[in-house]
């Protein structure tokens, strides 16, 4: 008997062991992991149900996740409570539980509004919470109570285990009876339930710590799945990065963000005196010229379209033109035809960037999520100064690549999302270009002249899969089948959807009091799929091959003499060019945007975004200004110089 004794005695004292029999006494701490896991489950799956107050499991994840790590990021939190004795840990495993779930059910009523999630830079930019300035509580459904249930059980338990320990004092005695031993707690004053366990508490958060940071290297750094399974990288929808991530880990790297890599800089004295000289050496001091003011007054639509490349204008496939609306704009209009592509990793929201700010995007990440909450002197403050009612809109939700919030800091005073249209029609990624120019058509008499509307479209997004029904050239299946022929067939649509939607401003008389700017927000079939490109057999036209970066840039007016401009520039130019013929005084730019006014510049060249320069600087000096231009706009950047 002592010897069996003895090897249960010893047995307990290995570690593990002693580790699994001190977790196993502690119900609360097994209770709130269960519960948060649920929970964290629950928000997943509402993500995708209709008006995420349903479940929709199939949807919770996009690639397979770490599972590993998502429960690490639980026990992480949890083990901090074996730090405390019992009352000590009940109070911050209940405390930990609560705030968890209210922090969920904020995050999911959040996304219903915004297609987002809270953030901690909200509290340093609370302009940012509410860009819209919608009425949050109307997202509030009764689904949302889920959040709750199993606090409302432990309540419960809490309440009948109370006025059972009621009843038991009374009835044996209270202090002096046999409640003092065997009391509430159900244990005596010497089980792992009321003893700190700090070692304990250690092992599991370096445990967690460990398993976290060793799937990262291999997930993000190393690559080891081959992109089947992702980590800490942020998509550019918030839904796929807190599936990627789990809710806890979403929320630890915003953080980590916002006090780290996100983290404004404070620039030295040299840095700023950098910004200084590059910014004016940019201004030509050049002498007005007749295009100064040429649309002076009249309403300003700048049309992105998605994945637009220049070397489909005036093109024919089997006798059809591809871009037969657009060919047309062209005979009254300003059409740059050096114009090219210089977008970074943001991809279309550094379109955005570069149309409404004149500034390169940052070498590292993307703007729209690494600095949101910027302040630029941006074209549609410019045009505000003018009396000009500016307004954005696009038919994605608010939270994808963050447009709503960056496009209200950098001054859009409205913004129409996808709330804002009846999902009615949908073509490749979401609300088809026909139904959603339409809407917009309808929209656009209830704003105040004169006003800035700048529209993104989306429908001829890669990978271009279009409805049959909407595919309109007639060509041979085999090159209809092709990536080029998606792609035409994709361009072609947009281009039947935007004359339809200018038909529309002809019939409320606003075209005559409009001039209309397009462009495209990158390059797209070359951009994305050359080497599909590249294995097609002989093509009607072997050029459609080259990746050139030009992308169509034209200012249409009815009744404008057309007009090509040769000049050599680029997305960067799109501001000041606007600016200035919409009558902005250069002044009010010349010395904050990077890029040149297209039509008055001695300028002719630029630089792509991987440094190389299109065009021949004359003297080394100019060179010089220009490939610093990245590192300038960085530092522009990464310490919000123009809040200032």
């Amino acid at each position: 008997m002592y010897l069996q004794t003895s090897r249960r005695r010893s047995a307990r004292q290995v570690l593990p062991v002693r580790l699994m029999l001190a977790l196993a006494r502690n119900g609360l701490l097994i209770w709130t992991f269960a519960a948060i896991l649920l929970k964290s489950q629950l928000l997943l799956a509402a993500l995708h149900a209709p008006d995420n107050r349903g479940l929709s499991i199939s949807n919770m994840y996009f690639t397979v996740p770490p599972v590993l790590s998502h429960l690490m990021f639980i026990v992480f939190w949890i083990a901090i409570g074996l730090f405390f004795r019992s009352r000590g840990r009940r109070i911050y495993l209940l405390a930990f539980n609560i705030l968890f779930s209210i922090g969920l059910m904020c995050d999911l009523i959040y996304y219903r509004a915004y297609a987002a999630f809270l953030s901690l830079r909200f509290v340093l930019h609370p302009a940012g919470f509410n860009p819209l300035g919608l009425h949050l509580w109307s997202y509030v459904r009764l689904f949302d109570l889920w959040f709750a249930a199993d606090l409302l059980v432990l309540a419960i338990y809490g309440l009948f285990r109370l006025r059972g320990r009621s009843s038991y004092s009374g009835g044996y005695g209270g202090r002096n009876g046999y409640g003092s031993s065997y009391g509430y707690s159900g244990y005596s004053t010497r089980t792992d339930g009321k003893r700190r366990r700090p070692v304990l508490a250690v092992v599991l958060m370096l445990l967690a710590a460990g398993v976290v940071e060793t799937e990262h290297y291999r997930i993000d750094v190393k690559n080891v799945t081959n992109g089947q399974m992702l980590f800490f990288n942020l998509s550019w929808a918030p839904f796929q990065s807190m599936s990627d991530m789990s809710p806890i880990g979403y929320h630890l790297y915003d953080g980590l963000r916002l006090f780290g890599s996100n983290k404004l800089k404070s620039l030295t004295s040299q840095e700023d005196g950098e910004i200084k000289a590059w910014l004016s050496a940019n201004n030509e001091h050049l002498p007005d010229n007749a295009y100064k003011g040429k649309f002076q007054g009249k309403n300003l639509f700048v049309i992105q379209v998605e994945s637009l490349e220049a070397f489909v204008l005036n093109q024919k496939v089997n006798g059809q033109e591809i871009t037969p609306n657009l060919n047309r704009l062209m005979g009254n209009s300003l059409y740059f035809s050096n114009f090219y592509e210089q977008v970074n990793n943001g991809t279309s929201s550094d379109s955005d960037l570069m149309t409404t700010t004149s500034t390169y995007p940052i070498r590292y990440g993307a703007n729209f999520f690494r600095y949101p909450t910027n302040t630029y002197h941006s074209l549609p403050n410019l045009m505000a100064g003018l009396g000009y009612q500016t307004v954005s809109t696009h038919s994605e939700p608010a939270g994808s690549w963050n447009w709503v919030e960056a496009h209200h800091s950098i001054g859009y005073q409205t913004s129409w999302d996808l709330r804002q249209y009846k999902v009615d029609d949908v073509v490749g990624l979401g609300l088809s270009d026909e139904s959603y120019l339409r809407q917009l058509g309808e929209k656009v008499g209830s704003l105040q002249q004169p006003f800035l509307l700048h529209v993104i479209t989306l429908s001829s997004h890669g990978p271009f899969d279009m409805p049959k029904a909407t595919k309109e050239l007639q060509l041979d299946p085999a090159f209809d089948s092709s990536i080029m022929g998606a792609y035409f067939q994709a361009i072609h649509y947009t281009d039947k959807q935007i004359g339809a939607f200018l038909d529309k401003l002809q019939q409320l008389g606003l075209l005559e009091q409009s001039v209309v700017a397009i462009y495209g927000d990158h390059t797209g079939v070359h951009k994305y799929y050359q080497d599909q490109v590249d294995a097609m057999p002989p093509m009607e036209n072997e050029a459609w091959r080259t990746h050139s970066l030009k992308l169509p840039f034209m200012v249409y007016q009815p009744g404008l003499e057309g007009e090509t401009i040769p000049t050599v520039g680029g997305q960067i130019d799109t501001l000041p060019t606007l600016a200035y013929l919409m009558g902005v005084d250069p002044s009010a730019f010349a010395e904050t945007a990077m890029g040149k006014v297209l039509l008055n510049t001695q300028r002719d060249y630029t630089m792509l975004n991987d440094g190389t320069i299109v065009g021949t600087p004359p003297t080394e000096a100019d060179k010089q200004h220009l490939l610093s231009a990245f590192h300038i706009a960085d530092l522009i950047h990464e310490s919000d110089y123009f809040a200032e």
